[in-house]
């Protein structure tokens, strides 16, 4: 009789360390994909990182999930009240009313770069591919997902782009911070 290896369980969220690794911002505004959010964010808790929503609006910013389902977040900042020191990398999820508002706002422009230039990692996904790419004056960038590190853009397409690029991102920080 042949046993079937069991299903790798995934590491706890340890309530108690949340946040001890660091902190991630998240730059997002009406109409982003929260899928993409709790993705990463889900990857990055297990890791001992905590989230901070930056936002273009003032108390709550909404999001869709997968299902078109309306999720509403808190927002813990302003794109143009945060320094990038304080965080250990940035993430900008897909959804395009997001992207839209975030491409044609100069605090959220100016955040990403700041990012970029302070070698900070920065994952983005589906639409914020582009908004990276023009953001970061690089050409031909495109994708489900993206990572910028230490000025290099890596994009990948494909089923499983999204997932790959949220635990690149999520160890990227960790090396980061390590060599810091």
């Amino acid at each position: 009789m042949a046993f079937s290896k069991p299903h790798a369980r995934q590491k706890r969220i340890d309530l108690a360390h949340l946040g001890e690794a660091g902190t991630i911002a998240v730059l997002v505004s009406e109409g982003f994909s929260a899928s993409d959010l709790t993705l990463v964010a889900s990857a990055a808790e297990r890791a001992g990182y905590k989230t901070s929503v930056i936002s273009l609006n003032k108390s709550l910013v909404a999001g869709r999930s997968e299902t078109n389902e309306e999720m509403n977040f808190v927002v813990d900042g302003a794109p143009g009240d945060q320094d990038p020191k304080t965080f250990a990398g940035l993430l900008v999820p897909g959804g395009k009313p997001s992207i839209d508002r975030l491409a044609s706002d100069q605090d959220g422009r100016l955040m990403l770069m700041v990012f970029i230039r302070a070698n900070k990692p920065v994952c983005v996904m589906g639409e914020a591919v582009a908004f990276l790419g023009e953001a970061s004056e690089k050409e031909g960038v495109s994708g489900d997902a993206a990572l910028a590190l230490n000025g290099q853009i890596f994009a990948a397409e494909g089923d499983t782009a999204r997932e790959d690029a949220a635990s690149t991102f999520v160890k990227a920080m960790g090396m980061v911070d390590a060599a810091a």
